[in-house]
């Protein structure tokens, strides 16, 4: 029982690692994204939640897997393909690119 409790702590322990990672890449974002766009907070909402589920999906599936460096772009390519359909459903295509933009910007900040 207590080895079993010990590996529940670890696993949650990582997994909120790896949301915390998520969470706050999506916030960077979100925040660079309204500072330079006029955007209604339903969609603020929206694009926050498939921004981390873009972040926290490439996550659990990069991580701990050994993959190769052209393994893992393939990962990124298709986030970014389901992301960008995701995006188009409420935002323009003008506004998706301009997001595409401000969400790269805001990695190097």
């Amino acid at each position: 029982i207590i080895l079993v409790s010990i590996m529940a702590f670890f696993a949650t322990f990582t997994l909120a690692q790896e949301n915390k990672f998520a969470a706050d890449r999506a916030d960077n974002a979100v925040s660079l994204i309204t500072e330079n766009m006029q955007i209604s907070d339903s969609d603020i909402v929206f694009l926050r939640e498939t921004l981390y589920n873009k972040y926290a999906s490439n996550a659990a599936k990069i991580r701990g897997k050994n993959l190769t460096e052209d393994e893992k772009k393939q990962v990124y390519r298709s986030a970014f393909t389901e992301t960008r359909k995701k995006l188009m459903n409420v935002f323009t295509n003008e506004e998706v690119k301009k997001i595409i933009k401000l969400e790269k910007e805001s990695f190097k900040k």
